[in-house]
């Protein structure tokens, strides 16, 4: 009669098996330049997470946890040795579904390059600064900082829209400015400057 507690304890231990998340490991299939999102490959397809902070995992990293399930996860990855603590917002995704996220919520890995351009128009445009790269045409305009003429140098991340910040060589001075179009070829940009600018 007394062993009759120990065996139920004995018989409950495979339900609790059962019972327990399964763990579904899986690897970051990109983080880079997504902010606090990081988009992994699990075992029944891809889940999106919001990490407590942007730069938590990189790109490849293994991930071991439970992220088959909507709400907070602690992971432990791997690669980096760390835990990370994260939201799963959406789970079994396939591949064409979690390629239109990265490619909407994340930065070209183009983008996170910095680019040097010259000056091509300033004088008589306001704010807007028309700057000649390798790749087209860029349309800045200024929020904060420096003083910029045609002919100045300038270094930064303008490669994409939104608010960069930019080095002008000839002063060393710093620029806040915010990236209105890029990449635009010469007669775009001479559509541009002949409506901002004035003759």
């Amino acid at each position: 009669m007394r062993f009759f507690p120990v065996l139920a304890m004995v018989a409950a231990i495979p339900m609790l098996a059962i019972a327990a998340p399964a763990s579904a490991d899986g690897t970051v299939t990109r983080a880079t330049g997504c902010g606090d999102k990081i988009y992994a490959a699990g075992v029944n397809g891809f889940a999106v997470l919001a990490a407590s902070g942007p730069g938590m995992v990189a790109d490849g990293d293994e991930l071991k946890g439970d992220f088959e399930k909507i709400g907070h996860v602690v992971l432990f990855d791997r690669t980096s040795g760390r835990s990370v603590s994260a939201v799963v917002e959406e789970r079994g995704l396939d591949k064409p579904q979690i390629e239109r996220r990265i490619a909407t919520n994340c930065r070209s890995l183009v983008a996170n390059t910095f680019v040097s351009g010259k000056v091509e128009r300033t004088e008589g445009c306001g704010n807007k600064i028309f700057v000649d790269t390798p790749k087209g045409i860029a349309v800045l305009e200024r929020i904060a900082g420096g003083v910029v003429s045609t002919g100045d140098i300038l270094t930064g991340n303008f490669n994409r829209p939104g608010r960069a910040t930019v080095q002008v060589r000839q002063t060393s001075g710093t620029m806040t400015v915010f990236v209105e179009d890029f990449q635009l070829s010469r007669s775009a940009a001479q559509r541009k400057m002949d409506a901002s600018c004035r003759r």
